[in-house]
């Protein structure tokens, strides 16, 4: 199977890198899977990201300027992720071919690492796109601010379209638009899951019912 799994940042990294106790139980099920599949990671900034922003916030940069900057912090998620799995960084999507594995992260500005995953998703046809977020999956709204959101277990693509921000960095959302469109186009199986348990990834792959299915 050809598979796409993109880490959230926000379960993944803290205000100071990768988190050692997330990662030394996420590494055992993601070889697994690499043994078995051909496979696709995606890693964000997490909140190094966002306190870097903070910090530069009042100098006089250009939104590309600080997604530049954001670009170089990710890129060093990558080439950690990349070292800890014995796997290739990638960090132009020219080179993604039909058969390549490796890790991806931010690549230009102005676009998120969720579309960047969606668009190396889309040119190798994966059969699977897995999103490892810090909710349960996709809601009517935001579930961190309302208590009332409800969680939706199947959605259409058109109808999360919808929902989807077009998104500024740090504020793409659970899918920016331009994944959304993406992962539509190449009509790729898709899914949300709480990525705070790295079984739940096992889950996914044993078709048990969790998180939000975008078909």
């Amino acid at each position: 199977m050809k598979i796409v799994i993109k880490i959230g940042g926000s379960v993944s990294i803290d205000e100071k890198g990768p988190n050692f106790s997330y990662f030394s139980r996420l590494l055992p099920i993601l070889r697994e899977i690499k043994r078995k599949n051909q496979l696709i990671m995606v890693i964000g900034g997490g909140k190094l990201t966002r306190v870097y922003a903070k910090s530069i916030e009042k100098f006089s940069l250009s939104d590309e300027e600080r997604e530049k900057v954001f670009i170089s912090l990710i890129s060093a998620n990558v080439n950690c992720l990349a070292a800890l799995l014995k796997m290739k960084p990638i960090f132009s999507l020219e080179k993604i071919k039909n058969n390549t594995t490796g890790v991806i992260g931010g690549v230009v500005p102005g676009r998120s690492t969720d579309a960047n995953g969606a668009i190396a998703a889309r040119k190798i046809k994966a059969d699977l796109f897995i999103k490892m977020t810090n909710v349960n999956g996709v809601y009517d709204k935001d579930p961190n601010k309302f208590k009332d959101a409800k969680k939706i277990d199947q959605i259409h693509f058109s109808d999360l379209a919808k929902l989807a921000p077009k998104g500024k960095p740090n504020k793409y959302g659970v899918l920016d638009r331009l994944a959304v469109e993406t992962l539509s186009a190449g009509r790729i199986r898709t899914v949300i899951i709480n990525g705070k348990s790295p079984k739940n990834l096992l889950k996914v792959l044993e078709e048990k019912k969790i998180g939000t299915i975008i078909y």
